[in-house]
């Protein structure tokens, strides 16, 4: 059960932060946007803040991608150590700005998602995940069977934990 687990993280992981970037990437300035309008940190720092978190998710989605495509078990960990730590952080920043801050922007991935605790939610699910894959690695030499098995669950929970925040928002209508 581990090594189904460590394989689903080491497609998940690395699928969902290089989804993230390429959403970044279309929309360079919806991060900032959104750092600004939750208004944790000085307004000046937005940018910078904003191009540092970008370069690390892209640093641990390829390192996970090539360590995962090449099955190199210790970079592997090395990648799945780092989006465990980066994931942990968003989960408790999402909590906070959640708590805090009704109606701002999440900034993931480019889009207009607000900032809800299912966003924190995903984070936290997402840092258990990496942190699976940090502690087993990679698989130790897997059938071909437990592979696909492992590559299709990884890209279904990919799948549902990206497609998440945004299926379980609702909206709140006025009474009058």
């Amino acid at each position: 059960m581990t090594a189904l687990l460590a394989g689903i993280a080491a497609v998940t992981v690395p699928l969902v932060l290089l989804a993230s970037v390429s959403g970044q990437l279309r929309r360079p300035r919806a991060l900032a946007a959104a750092l600004r309008a939750q208004r944790v940190f000085p307004r000046r720092l937005a940018g910078a803040l904003a191009a540092t978190v970008i370069v690390a998710e892209a640093a641990a989605g390829a390192g996970g991608a090539v360590a995962l495509l090449l099955w190199l078990d210790g970079p592997m960990r090395a990648a799945s150590g780092a989006a465990a730590a980066l994931l942990a952080v968003y989960a408790l920043y999402g909590t906070y700005v959640s708590r805090t801050r009704r109606g701002v922007p999440c900034g993931c991935a480019g889009d207009g998602t607000p900032m809800t605790g299912w966003v924190a939610g995903r984070a936290g699910a997402l840092a258990v995940l990496a942190l699976t894959g940090a502690l087993h690695g990679l698989p130790a030499g897997p059938t071909a069977y437990e592979m696909s098995i492992a590559v299709a669950a990884g890209l279904g929970f990919a799948v549902i934990l990206w497609t998440l925040p945004r299926a379980l928002l609702t909206e709140r209508r006025a009474t009058g």
